[in-house]
């Protein structure tokens, strides 16, 4: 009997290995503008979050957040996106899971946009019932569809189309703590990817609903969910 009915998947440092082509593009945002680099342990933080509110966070005034975030969108479109590639065992994961019953969903804040394309071109798109991702506050939705902002709206949203579900049967699988936060606040379980990006204090420490189960290597994913 599987334990959960639906599994949630990050998509950077979770999916894919994606640092090398986001880190590339945040640098050309500050090198276009012609502002000052970040230091390099705040540029990782660009890993993860919306990154309107990366740039607001490092100081950034509204004007030049949403330019910045023009300039990541153009340059990741051309060259960063491509710097993705899939987990070794990823694969067989998704497709074990599948294969037993599960429901699976990608809830990734990265723009709709990107993470389709991305899905698509990894080869991925095979396996997911819904791609979730963020869209922008002024982005055209079908219907009467609400923005997605951030983490827990993208949540809510791929639950929502995966229809009613008990949240004790809802599972996230991500590497930051902006995951483990999303599974607090959306009240499901969480397992904590080490492979990633985030650390395990922090997923620890965000993840306020209980205990994390850890992974060091996506194969361990399936004893959580089956």
């Amino acid at each position: 009997m599987i334990k959960y009915d639906i599994a949630l998947f990050d998509l950077d440092g979770t999916l894919s290995e994606s640092g090398e082509g986001i880190l590339e593009c945040v640098r050309s945002i500050f090198a276009e503008m012609e502002r000052p680099l970040p230091d390099e342990a705040e540029i990782r933080r660009f890993i993860g979050p919306p990154m309107y509110d990366s740039l607001k966070r490092v100081g950034l005034e509204d004007e030049d957040a949403e330019k910045g975030v023009e300039i990541y969108k153009k340059n990741y479109l051309k060259s960063g996106i491509y710097k993705n590639r899939v987990y070794d065992g990823m694969h067989g994961v998704l497709t074990t899971l599948k294969d037993n019953g599960v429901k699976l969903a990608v809830a990734s804040t990265k723009y709709q946009k990107f993470t389709d394309r991305i899905i698509a071109m990894l080869e991925l798109d095979k396996y997911f019932d819904i791609v979730g991702g963020s869209t922008l506050i002024n982005t055209p939705t079908e219907g009467n569809e609400k923005p997605r902002l951030n983490k827990i709206d993208v949540m809510n949203y791929t639950i929502s189309v995966l229809r009613e579900t008990p949240e004790d049967r809802v599972v996230m699988i991500g590497d930051t703590k902006y995951d483990a936060d999303g599974a607090a606040k959306v009240d499901c379980d969480f397992i904590g990817c080490l492979f990633g990006y985030g650390t395990k204090e922090e997923m620890e420490e965000y993840y306020t609903r209980g205990k994390v189960q850890f992974v060091s290597h996506p194969e361990e994913i399936i004893r959580h969910i089956l």
